[in-house]
């Protein structure tokens, strides 16, 4: 990846054409595509979709789809007609692309799918799929963590520890020099626990030091990063290299015992090869061994060899990188998509909600925002004192939202985003839906936005002004049963919400 952005951000005074919104559905049953950039392999997956490719500028198609492997001058070239141009336009992005899709996503595009994952495009004619692969990610991702230990040294293993890690990796970036860093996951829920039984304590010892001496042969380091995880960092360490020295790391995982089976061990290693950023660099590591842990065929994987199973985070990260620079503009501030995820799924339990529909509301309510992306600048916050083009562009977003979000996420995410400014009397936009038409997961995201708001302008505003605020608005913008559901339960939703 270049270090400077292909694409810069929307201008101040840049012009949202607001007819670009709401696009009709597509004419046919087959998806007809024009294609910039696109690898080979790529095309042949999208034509294996049954999707016709069209090179003729003048077609008439359903979506440009745009590679982040076109050569940077030309999609400098085409970030600047992207804000003017009618109709869908796709990023198919690479792994370690995610910068440049949200870069394009600001100056027009519509939507980011990961290259591995084009059958995510059959959406622009069945709009009622429901993919669930970019759910499992967010999951991944957000789902929750183990804490390290920060005292150099983990008492499970006597391996340094996480901070420890992160420290190396820290002094070799500061010497400008770019290592290759691996991340190991034993695959057994016993050895993820916090406190596991006193077999896999005896044996997280052993299979650490076992571990540890392999990789030091190779000249590489190891560190206990986690519940049945560990770091690797080889200064120079080549792919090749990698790959051997994973292949005897797991042979000696394999000897230890889980329940009478070989112990398994996933391996997912990044190199200069795939970033000059150590950030990103530990991010396609993680990737890599998340992968390679539910995939079953391969037990080293490397940035470079992911396709279709990273797919999907390269679309999440592309998502949450724009969600990270439109919030510090908004009254809510850093973290209020979480912070809303977060408590949605919460109130949907106490609703009684399935549990497939608990992870759709967290999802839909982390990312909710994310179409304020590539607004004027002054839209962003919005909607305060912004009257005319301003306001109307502010108005977008949750149909910017959705757009971006249904490809990979399905109709239900989308649905749910694109109604969160719906209000229960039927004066929201986009629609001006009322009731029960409204989706019940629109309908918590509006509660939940409320609380957070609340505490958000005013840290210590108390819980009965709180309630008082949802309970004024019950009824007119807010559900009056979701609302009671709220107010019964504040201060556990209060919890959840600073428990981040």
């Amino acid at each position: 990846m270049s270090a400077a952005p292909a694409v810069a951000p929307a201008a101040e005074g840049a012009k949202v054409l607001l007819e670009r919104l709401g696009f009709p559905p597509t004419s046919g049953e087959v998806l007809r595509l024009r294609c910039l950039g696109v690898p080979a392999s790529a095309r042949m997956r999208v034509e294996a979709t049954g999707a016709e490719l069209l090179d003729d500028p003048d077609a008439d198609v359903d979506a440009l789809l745009v590679s982040t492997r076109l050569p940077p001058d030309e999609l400098r070239a085409l970030s600047d007609e992207l804000g003017a141009r009618v109709g869908r336009t796709i990023v198919l992005a690479h792994t370690g692309a995610e910068r440049l899709a949200a870069d394009l996503v600001r100056a027009g595009a519509d939507a980011v799918v990961g290259e591995g994952n084009e059958e995510a495009l059959i959406g622009l004619v069945e709009d009622d799929r429901t993919p669930t692969a970019l759910l499992a990610s967010f999951e991944r991702r957000f789902g929750g963590g183990s804490s390290a230990s920060n005292r150099g040294v983990d008492t499970g293993t006597g391996l340094p520890d996480r901070p420890s890690f992160e420290r190396r990796i820290s002094t070799l970036a500061d010497a400008d020099e770019i290592p290759r860093v691996a991340y190991l996951k034993v695959v057994s829920e016993r050895w993820s626990v916090p406190n596991p039984d006193a077999v896999v304590s005896f044996q997280r010892r052993r299979l650490g030091s076992a571990l540890a001496h392999i990789a030091a042969a190779h000249t590489c380091e190891v560190y206990a990063t986690g519940n049945g995880e560990f770091g690797m960092i080889g200064e120079h360490l080549s792919p090749h290299d990698a790959e051997r020295v994973g292949n005897r790391l797991v042979e000696a995982c394999a000897t230890f015992r889980d329940r009478g089976l070989p112990l398994r061990l996933v391996i997912g290693h990044a190199g200069p090869e795939s970033a000059n950023d150590t950030e990103e660099l530990l991010d396609l590591a993680r990737r890599a061994v998340e992968v390679a842990a539910v995939d079953g065929a391969r037990t080293v994987l490397s940035a470079e060899d992911l396709a279709l199973g990273v797919s999907v985070t390269t679309e999440l990260e592309a998502v949450v990188r724009l969600l990270d620079e439109v919030e510090p503009a908004m009254v809510e501030g850093r973290g209020h998509g979480e912070r809303v995820g977060r408590m949605s799924a919460e109130l949907g339990r106490m609703r009684g909600c399935s549990p497939a529909a608990v992870s759709r509301m967290r999802l839909s309510g982390h990312l909710h925002d994310v179409g304020r992306a590539g607004l004027p600048a002054a839209a962003v916050g919005g909607p305060g004192d912004l009257t005319g083009e301003l306001l109307e562009a502010w108005r977008t977003f949750p149909a910017r939202s959705a757009e971006l979000l249904q490809l990979t996420s399905g109709r239900a995410v989308a649905d749910a985003v694109r109604a969160q400014r719906e209000r229960w009397d039927g004066e929201g936009f986009p629609e001006g839906l009322a009731g029960a038409e409204i989706p019940e997961a629109a309908r918590v995201i509006a509660v939940v936005h409320v609380i957070d708001e609340a505490l958000a302008l005013n840290r210590s505003i108390s819980a009965g002004a709180i309630t008082e605020r949802l309970r004024e608005r019950a009824g007119t913008e807010l559900d009056p049963d979701i609302v009671a559901t709220a107010v019964d339960n504040l201060a556990t939703l209060l919890a959840v919400r600073a428990a981040g």
